[in-house]
């Protein structure tokens, strides 16, 4: 038998089989949305510091610097959370460890600023070097603003944006979780129907049904990506909804990365449970698999940025090996930015790693034929 009729037909099976068993679908979705939720709980907190202010001088330039705290801000919102500016709050809070940071304006700021030596202190009751960072790092453009409010600037500097705003870090996040959900909904759907052959012992009547190895793979695949298309638009709607996701690149191209990456997902799955031969171990895998994916692939340009020496260089270069890296960088590039320059590239890696995992998934299927039990 030749033609799309059998492999349509083994998808219409295992389609039958996943609406008589609902929790595969829960299976097939939940940790998405466990990552969903985790990511909505930490990225707002760690957008907007909470300081507090000891405004111990009160004057003009007192009160215009603290604007200008509250005014710096990114796509996102505001860089600080002012929770007081009286002082002797402040000052409280800080000694009895339950403010992260106080700025202090010294008394007589104003009158120093009129003359050209005003000075603040930055004081930290924490040990996260990156929260530190970002605190300094404001701190020095709110008074770099203020310098150039009452004072010329000496340099001025013009920005030429690349493009008209820039990607929010729940953008970001949302790519990365849209392109997890894709991989990991089509590997656990994949990999749950073949090993499922073995589980119910039907594998017997399917491989010797006239029809080649391919052939059965394909229907597997069918199978695996009808069922990943319902859990993907789940996670899609909760991304838009939740956090506001709003990819901005070419259709067509976004369109292609989520087919292929769930392309890819189904020939990792099908290999997988051909190789297993076991629903749990498979599924066990699978889900494993999928999170590394998530953890290194999915954080490449985190790893790259700090990838200068010790163990995270070996980290990175281990991601730039894995073709799932190529799908997160094409995701990212077309849906945050819209940009195609790597497009092609990226993803002739990950369709021909793709070819490799579903022509091995059939040869793994032509050996189980040669192996099966009397049982079977």
């Amino acid at each position: 038998m030749t033609g799309p009729g059998p492999i349509l037909a083994i998808a219409i099976k295992d389609w039958t089989r996943f609406l008589r068993q609902p929790f595969l679908m829960v299976i097939s979705v939940v940790i998405p949305l466990v990552f969903i939720f985790f990511y909505s709980l930490i990225v707002p907190v760690s957008n907007t510091n909470p300081i507090m202010i000891a405004d111990h001088d009160g004057g003009p330039a007192a009160i215009r610097l603290t604007a200008t705290l509250r005014d710096l801000h990114s796509e996102e919102g505001p860089y600080y959370d002012i929770l007081t500016t009286d002082p002797a709050h402040a000052d409280s809070a800080f000694h009895q460890r339950g403010a992260l940071a106080t700025i202090i304006i010294p008394e007589g700021f104003s009158s120093s600023v009129a003359s050209g030596s005003g000075q603040v202190d930055l004081r930290l009751n924490n040990i996260n070097s990156d929260y530190s960072k970002n605190l300094r790092l404001r701190l020095d453009k709110a008074v770099r603003d203020l310098n150039d409010q009452i004072a010329e600037p000496v340099i001025t500097v013009h920005e030429t944006r690349w493009l008209p705003h820039d990607p929010t870090m729940l953008g970001y996040i949302s790519t990365s979780l849209l392109l997890f959900g894709c991989l990991y909904a089509a590997m656990v759907n994949t990999g749950l129907h073949v090993a499922s052959e073995w589980n119910d012992r039907t594998v017997k009547g399917l491989l010797l049904a006239p029809v080649s190895r391919g052939t059965l793979v394909a229907g597997k695949v069918l199978a695996g990506l009808g069922q990943s298309l319902l859990s993907v638009a789940l996670v899609l709607a909760v991304l838009i909804i939740g956090f506001g996701f709003t990819p901005t690149g070419n259709l067509a191209a976004m369109a292609g990365i989520v087919i292929t990456t769930l392309l890819m997902g189904a020939g990792i799955g099908a290999a997988f449970g051909v190789a297993s031969k076991k629903t749990l171990a498979a599924t066990s895998s699978l889900i494993a698999l999928a999170i590394l994916f998530f953890l290194v692939s999915g954080n490449e340009e985190s790893m790259r940025g700090l990838a200068w020496g010790q163990p995270i260089t070996s980290l990175w270069q281990f991601s730039r090996a894995l073709p799932t890296t190529y799908a997160f960088m094409s995701a990212r590039s077309i849906f945050l930015t819209g940009d195609s320059t790597n497009l092609a590239s990226n993803l002739g890696i990950v369709i021909a790693a793709t070819v490799i995992v579903l022509g091995f998934a059939a040869w793994l299927l032509r050996r189980a034929y040669s192996n099966l039990t009397g049982g079977q």
